[in-house]
């Protein structure tokens, strides 16, 4: 993740590709990169994707919305594939959220409420669920600190910006899109914004890295233009990266109290 950019900044707009014609994006032109350049950045990206698997730890996440901020303290865990596990805990230290994804089905246990909800991992149900309008793939991406939508090298198309110096990486199809920002001279990611349906539906900010294990890992991440002006900052400590996971930690079984309600999500006639 060393390798030199000049001293360009890089901006990535990708998408998902379907067929084999060259991408393009409406507003973004210029001419194609050097070949050199190219495989830089993609070398770069393909490096990210390799070296990161899992990662857990605590954060302190601030929510701010409809004028109001709440502060949480929370535990998690995460692996590539949308499995992701957070807990949430007051700050006496008793769990309030318990949500457990596999890429699959995503259930959530509020004990305070003495409610379990489960339903598939769709990006509806994580907004009921957590306030995120988003899959738990693209989530789980951007908590390990890559691109929400993963790069397919040998759909793109990568040119030089005109006017300020950028590298700019296009692809498309499907609806979904996103713009991403990187260092001059790391490729490490630093900004960008998820597109879907031709509207933005989030912007995210990392902030500065720290090594693990060799690897860069960022120590912040921001989300914001979410329903509702919600604002999310991630503010991650106690990292540990590729560390091994227990088995079953990524699914949720409801709890044996009989006094808990369940509620499935997808039922139409759910309360």
């Amino acid at each position: 993740m060393s390798r030199r950019l000049g001293a360009f900044p890089a901006l990535l707009l990708t998408t998902l590709v379907a067929g084999c014609a060259v991408p393009t994006l409406p507003g973004i032109e210029g001419p194609p990169a050097g070949a050199a350049l190219r495989a830089a950045l993609l070398h770069g990206l393909a490096e990210r994707e390799a070296a990161v698997r899992t990662l857990r730890g605590t954060a302190t996440v601030t929510v701010s919305a409809l004028g109001q901020r709440r502060r949480f303290r929370e535990a998690f865990a995460l692996e590539v594939g949308g499995r992701l596990r957070l807990e949430q805990y007051e700050w006496t230290g008793l769990p309030t959220m318990i949500l457990a994804s596999d890429g699959e089905a995503v259930a959530v246990h509020l004990p305070f409420a003495r409610q379990f909800l489960r339903g598939r991992a769709t990006p509806e149900n994580l907004g009921r669920l957590a306030g995120l309008p988003v899959a738990p793939t693209t989530l789980t991406r951007l908590l390990l600190g890559l691109p929400p939508l993963r790069v397919d090298p040998r759909r793109v198309a990568v040119l030089e910006a005109p006017g300020t110096p950028a590298l700019t990486l296009i692809s498309e199809g499907d609806g979904a899109a996103q713009a991403l920002r990187f260092a001059p001279d790391t490729f490490l990611l630093q900004e960008g914004e998820l597109h879907e349906g031709g509207r933005p539906l989030l912007r995210f900010r990392f902030g500065s890295a720290e090594a693990l294990n060799g690897v860069p890992v960022a120590r912040a991440l921001t989300l914001w233009h979410l329903p509702d002006g919600v604002e999310v900052a991630v503010a991650f400590q106690a990292l540990e990266l590729n560390a091994p996971l227990p088995p079953g930690l990524f699914s949720l079984a409801p709890p044996n109290d009989a006094g808990v309600s369940i509620v499935d999500v997808d039922r139409p006639d759910r309360p």
